[in-house]
Order: C-alpha cells, then structure tokens, then sequence
C-alpha cells in the first residue's frame, strides 16, 4: 500500500518536472522568435523618413 502511494508520488513529480521543462522550453522557442522578429531590417542612418518611389 504505502509503496504504491510512494511510485504513484515519484511519477507525479516526474510527470510534474517534464510538463515544466517542456513549458521552459517552448518559452524560450517563443522568446527567440520573437527577438528575431523585432529586430528591424534596416538601419537609419540620419532621422529623415524613407522614401520609396514606385515607378
């Protein structure tokens, strides 16, 4: 009995630690995409807007 309780307590810690890892590591996917969608295309070099002439 009491050894039953101890297993299903480890696999509910195990289970408990895999959910949270898994948590971190779709946090950090998440992270890194969007630090890589914020970063701009472009750099200005003075302040004065872009132009783009369509011809």
């Amino acid at each position: 009995m009491q050894n039953d309780a101890l297993e299903r307590g480890h696999a509910l810690l195990e289970a408990c630690r895999s959910l949270r890892e898994r948590q971190m590591q779709n946090r950090l996917e998440l992270q890194r995409k969007a630090a890589a969608v914020a970063k701009p295309l472009y750099v200005l070099k003075n302040k004065k807007q872009l132009e783009l002439r369509l011809q």
